[in-house]
């Protein structure tokens, strides 16, 4: 029995399976980050209004409400009545009143729905509000 290998056959490993995984993972990664781009806070689609200065303040510890077009505010993915937001906005407050809470109203919405959303957590304590825009 002969178990050496003919000397014109080279032994080698094929790669072809390797770099057909590495392609589907790079294309993988490329297509679920360009999805996580387009992703808002909570999932939600908000057209928020354009401004031409977009200062980005320092976000260590911060709650961001969206406004919907339809009126109603969503915090952490959940839509909220007003009584309910009060209580939530009430625990952060408690927990650390130099939170910055940032708005992001949609651009249809009217404005005195953000003003009282606004106004609920001033009254609360959380004094660092901030409107959420995009850059023109």
């Amino acid at each position: 029995m002969n178990f050496q290998p003919p000397e014109d056959e080279e032994i080698g490993m094929d790669l072809t399976p390797l770099i057909d995984m590495v392609f589907q993972l790079l294309v993988f990664f490329l297509i679920t980050t360009t999805f996580a781009v387009n992703v808002k806070e909570g999932g939600l689609e908000v057209d928020l209004p354009r401004a031409k200065s977009t200062e980005i303040p320092s976000l260590a510890k911060h709650v961001v409400l969206a406004v919907l077009k339809d009126g109603r505010v969503v915090m952490g993915g959940e839509a909220l009545a007003e009584s309910e937001l009060e209580k939530k906005l009430q625990e952060v407050a408690t927990a650390d009143p130099s939170t910055m809470v940032i708005v992001q109203a949609d651009k249809s919405v009217e404005h005195g729905r953000v003003v009282r959303v606004m106004d609920l957590a001033s009254t609360l304590g959380l004094k660092r509000l901030a409107i959420a825009t995009m850059q023109e």
